[in-house]
């Protein structure tokens, strides 16, 4: 159906395949990392523009066109449909409340660009067994033509999606997106990267948590099951290390690091920095948002306590999994201490 639609793009809207991305901003960091607490203080910027749920999904002007004229429609009748769309939200992400805010029409990673080619490592959320098709976490060693084709639609989903909105910068974040981040530079070689530094063994814990939840639904026998949840680790574990590899071939001023620890004890000082170090411009509007954002989030404090034992493993097991490396990790280990 998207393909369809997609398809008509180039009939009713032929620009688009023509429309410039410039400098898109890519926030990475380990999966539970504080990358959609950034993502949702920068999105209220006027100057970007984000991918929803729904869009990502859905990618295609013609649909976006439709949804906006059916939206109206249905508000100048009392909003019915908009009623339904909230009920599948509470019913589907009601699992997620207090661990990662989601719904149709939230903002949501750019994974789900990537998953009808079932080349997405958040496909982990639907299969237990990932680890055993490793290849779909580093898709930068596809063979060269399926990659090339992999680039190609990636950019013009993003063309897509900037052409919709009229021409703003493109903000996405990404939490397992380092065994790509090749992709990502070749499909727009100026894109601009934030890296959320942040203590991997905490990630394992927490992403354990979250991205294993939907499996008490559609495949109980697996969830909290130690085998299975290998997937996770192993997602996670080669996610980190992509990025901080990949850190090393942007130029200085396309990329930034921020600590996790400092975006959370102080979110207006670290979006400040960010603006500060792309030259991007902070209306007055945003600077409001910002400070109010900044006051909500020092006064958070999560109620989830995360633990790898809760899954069978034992904080030395990890460890040992994480430590057990290739040269070509150790290489990358040094690297990442070069940038600490």
């Amino acid at each position: 159906m998207v393909t369809l639609f997609q398809a008509l793009d180039y009939i009713l809207f032929p620009g688009f395949w023509r429309q410039q991305v410039k400098q898109p901003v890519f926030i990475l960091s380990n999966p539970r990392s504080g990358s959609t607490f950034l993502h949702r203080m920068l999105e209220k910027d006027q100057q970007f523009t984000y991918l929803s749920l729904w869009q990502s999904l859905f990618n295609s002007i013609t649909i976006y066109k439709l949804v906006a004229f059916i939206t109206r429609v249905d508000m100048s009748i009392g909003d019915p449909i908009g009623r339904i769309v909230d009920y599948l939200d509470n019913h589907f992400f009601k699992g997620w409340d207090g661990l990662h805010k989601a719904g149709l029409r939230f903002s949501e990673e750019d994974e789900f660009l990537f998953v009808s080619s079932f080349l997405a490592p958040g496909l982990v959320l639907f299969f237990p067994y990932l680890h055993e098709v490793a290849e779909i976490y580093s898709i930068d060693n596809l063979p060269e033509k399926a990659r090339q084709k992999v680039i190609k639609n990636f950019r013009l989903s993003v063309q897509r999606h900037v052409y919709a909105s009229g021409g703003q910068i493109f903000l996405a974040k990404n939490a397992v997106a380092g065994g790509r981040l090749g992709l990502y530079q070749e499909a727009f070689p100026d894109m601009r990267a934030i890296y959320i530094h942040s203590d991997i063994f905490k990630s394992i814990a927490s992403s354990l948590s979250v991205f294993s939840k939907p499996w008490s639904f559609h495949s109980p026998a697996c969830y909290k099951r130690k085998y299975e949840s290998m997937s996770i680790i192993e997602m996670v574990r080669t996610n980190h290390q992509g990025i901080i590899s990949h850190r090393l071939n942007f130029a200085p001023e396309n990329a930034v690091d921020i600590q996790y620890d400092h975006l959370v004890s102080d979110p207006e000082a670290t979006v400040n920095s960010i603006y500060q170090h792309f030259s991007l411009a902070m209306s007055d509007t945003y600077k409001a948002s910002l400070k109010q954002d900044s006051i909500a989030a020092k006064s958070y404090k999560s109620s989830h306590v995360y633990t790898v034992e809760d899954y069978g493993f034992t904080s030395d097991e990890i460890e040992q999994y994480i430590a057990n490396q290739s040269a070509e990790d150790q290489a990358f280990d040094e690297k990442y201490h070069e940038l600490e």
